[in-house]
């Protein structure tokens, strides 16, 4: 969608939403808005754009340029008449499995994991989406599974983690997906002075460090933003 006036078309018809609605919203006029659906207009500054995009559930830099998070490559006439097509590809934003793959074994040699592949992509909405990652980027985030008990507690054998990978470096305490001595780790991390410590939340196993001069054999493959339980009750 390369104009503003197919990005408004597109939301409206994706929401449901009036041109009558988004005038009322945005406190303009209805030949205003006639000419931001025309194509007269050719972009929106200041509340306009602000009140226009909140409107029309959507990010104000994806309405103004067509670029960022909301930005899509499927194409649309002035028309709109590939709108049902693009809402249904729009709305469906797909995670690729993050599991122990070629992605991985080209790189590292990993003799045990903390992980394992069971479901091979998740769809959300976009609300959905949006509500869970906010502005993360779709293609950054993968899906896995928790294999072992070592983060009991927090993370349980079978829940599924989200894993931002765009994360490549330690970016202050949280959860981590990383490779250290040829095993993959999901753990929490934490600095201590210039040491990482290594801390499974489950009590039973030991806390331990990986000091300055061990950090360039830790590679770190993103960390964990969200997790869901697969607990199931058999009735």
């Amino acid at each position: 969608m390369k104009t503003l006036s197919e990005r408004i078309k597109f939301r409206l018809k994706a929401l449901n939403k009036s041109q009558a609605g988004l005038g009322k919203y945005c406190k303009v006029k209805a030949p205003s808005v006639s000419k931001w659906t025309s194509g007269m207009t050719k972009t929106l500054k200041g509340e306009n754009l602000l009140r226009a995009a909140e409107y029309l559930e959507c990010d104000p830099d994806w309405l103004a340029s067509g670029k960022g998070f909301w930005h899509t490559d499927v194409s649309m006439t002035s028309e709109c008449t590939s709108e049902h097509e693009d809402i249904e590809h729009q709305a469906l934003p797909e995670f690729e499995l993050l599991a122990i793959s070629p992605l991985f074994l080209n790189d590292f040699i990993i003799s045990t994991s903390d992980i394992e592949s069971s479901i091979a992509s998740i769809h959300y909405t976009e609300e959905q989406y949006r509500r869970m990652f906010g502005a993360k980027e779709p293609h950054n985030i993968r899906i896995t599974n928790i294999k072992v008990d070592n983060m009991s507690g927090t993370l349980e054998p079978g829940d599924l983690v989200f894993v931002d990978t765009s994360t490549t470096k330690y970016d202050g305490d949280g959860i981590y997906l990383f490779v250290f001595s040829n095993h993959l780790h999901l753990k929490r991390v934490q600095m201590v002075g210039h040491t990482l410590r290594i801390i499974s939340d489950n009590s039973r196993y030991q806390t331990w460090s990986i000091s300055q001069k061990d950090k360039t054999n830790m590679t770190v493959l993103g960390k964990v933003l969200i997790s869901q339980s697969q607990i199931f009750q058999r009735f």
